[in-house]
């Protein structure tokens, strides 16, 4: 355990002084300080729009970070043949692959908390109430984005970075439209995207299950005891493919 959170710690400060990171701060940023611009055209609905658009940049944000540094998480560590001196130590591909996403997650965990400390200054001024609800929503940020974490790790064990990125984007694409998906199977007559739509349901995550913007947004109900079980579900999804990612690492030459 001591060489995972090593490992963790390591690639925490490894990724925070990268420049992808800032420049994805400073969208997020931009995006919370357009936001309260905007807010502005609107009087009746200037809370509205401002929380709106600032948990939109805090989520992507967050989903980007997770697919974009995660695809060079592992790649960049074979292509600089840095593992095997990592390797050559008392460590394990298991415990390499851990740290690594247990360093990532905290960056994420990190990275949020400090957007949605600024977004709730936005709040204070706009006297809206920040309280279960606003931390209900980003508990579903975070468990979407180990999601993709997740699905990231596992396909960069099989592919390059780029084509990570763009199955991760339609892993995340997918997995948020799978309601319109099933709609759209219902009322055709085709048998082929009822099949397509039953497949899709059962090996690509229903997204939709941790987005809860809504909750800020109109009001509804919070349903305590269905959002843990929807957290659940995200993290058995994360769990299962950092195992997958590790039982194919444990495979794969790294030489």
């Amino acid at each position: 355990m001591r060489a995972i959170w090593i490992l963790a710690l390591n690639t925490f400060k490894e990724v925070i002084r990268d420049r992808i990171l800032y420049a994805l701060v400073l969208f997020a940023m931009l995006l919370i300080g357009f936001s309260l611009a905007l807010g502005q055209l609107s009087f009746a609905e200037q809370a509205r729009i401002s929380a709106n658009f600032g948990m939109s940049a805090i989520h992507l944000c967050a989903v980007m970070l997770a697919i974009f540094i995660g695809s060079n998480l592992v790649y960049k560590e074979i292509e600089k043949k840095t593992i095997l001196t990592i390797l050559a130590r008392p460590i394990g591909r298991t415990q390499f692959i851990l740290g690594k996403s247990l360093g990532l997650a905290l960056l994420i965990v990190t990275m949020v908390s400090g957007l949605a400390l600024v977004l709730c200054m936005v709040f204070w001024g706009l006297q809206v109430h920040v309280g279960l609800r606003f931390v209900l929503v980003l508990l579903g940020l975070l468990a979407e984005a180990l999601v993709l974490l997740g699905f990231t790790l596992l396909f960069s064990m099989v592919t390059k970075p780029l084509l990570v990125v763009c199955f991760s984007v339609g892993i995340f694409m997918i997995g948020h439209w799978q309601g319109s998906l099933q709609f759209f199977a219902e009322r055709s007559q085709g048998r082929e995207l009822k099949v397509i739509t039953w497949v899709v349901k059962y090996i690509i995550p229903d997204l939709e299950r941790v987005n809860w913007q809504d909750l800020i947004l109109y009001e509804q109900p919070v349903e305590l005891a269905a959002k843990m079980w929807s957290l659940g579900y995200a993290l058995s999804w994360f769990a299962f493919c950092v195992s997958l990612a590790v039982v194919l690492f444990k495979r794969k030459d790294v030489g």
